[in-house]
């Protein structure tokens, strides 16, 4: 009978939030998968390390036959390394594929954590299963394309990131004058860059992918409140500490940071709000 009311409450949502003398309850937050991070990270730390492997077998080999003083007059850099980088750039010209790929397994393994968390925290206090509700909601197709779309654009930046940087690198030091040794330098130094960037992405994309799953999917079974928590370390942004304990509507997150997770790199959560009404709760007691 509880069970029955319950998914009757959550699936008439919206037309529930109007019912009165309603008490909440506080879930687990449905925090960002770190497996699903870490995973991310693997993936394109593998396109670096194509980069890296490409700029080896195509540039250094080409920058060994120049020397200071030898770039030509009026052109910072040789027509052989030119050449050299339209070659690597070319390597990568599948990217999009690649891209698009990556993007559909990263949200769909995304999505399948928030699923997974929050049907597991509603299940652990309230006892009901809102497995049904998930498949029949419309409204994540959109968002889930946002995301495919924001993270294939990431994904296809890293290699034209990393060329516009190693081409400006390359033509700087070439104007300066440097050693073969120091030029070979260079290119590693913007590989380990490019590293640093893709694990920022892997980090952040995770985390904005969890809060905009998230409030698509609490809205749909009822959650329409959160109380913000920050990590609660030196590292908190005051924005953010601003926030921690207070009470948001997923609809109306705070303007100067959006969610938490919505930010760039936050570490924040949102603790779910579940309401029910006096009866529900009557209910569930009994069942118990």
């Amino acid at each position: 009978m509880a069970t029955l009311k319950l998914n009757l409450f959550v699936k008439l949502h919206p037309h529930a939030a109007k019912m009165r003398n309603r008490r909440a309850r506080k879930l687990k937050p449905i925090r960002p998968s770190r497996a699903n991070e870490l995973w991310y990270k693997a993936e394109l730390l593998k396109i670096v390390k194509l980069l890296r492997s490409s700029a080896e077998r195509h540039l250094l080999p080409a920058l060994k036959h120049y020397t200071y003083g030898n770039t030509g007059v009026g052109d910072a850099t040789p027509p052989g390394i030119k050449s050299q980088f339209g070659a690597m750039r070319s390597e990568f010209g599948g990217i999009d594929g690649v891209a698009k790929r990556l993007s559909d397994f990263a949200v769909q393994r995304n999505l399948r954590a928030v699923d997974d968390g929050l049907r597991a925290a509603i299940k652990r206090s309230v006892g009901v299963d809102v497995s049904g509700i998930f498949a029949h909601d419309m409204e994540i197709r959109s968002v889930m394309d946002v995301a495919r779309r924001a993270n294939i654009d990431l994904i296809t930046s890293i290699p034209e990131e990393y060329f516009d940087k190693l081409e400006l690198a390359i033509q700087k030091n070439f104007v300066e004058g440097v050693r073969y040794e120091d030029l070979a330098k260079v290119v590693q130094h913007v590989a380990d860059v490019t590293d640093s960037r893709v694990k920022v992405i892997a980090r952040d994309q995770t985390s904005k992918m969890n809060s905009s799953f998230n409030a698509v999917r609490q809205q749909s079974v009822g959650i329409e409140k959160y109380t913000w928590q920050t990590s609660e370390d030196e590292r908190v942004r005051e924005s953010h500490a601003e926030h921690d304990g207070k009470v948001f509507r997923w609809d109306s997150p705070p303007d100067d940071t959006g969610a938490p997770g919505e930010d760039i790199l936050c570490r924040c959560n949102a603790i779910p709000e579940f309401d029910l009404d006096e009866e529900e709760e009557a209910l569930l007691a009994d069942e118990d």
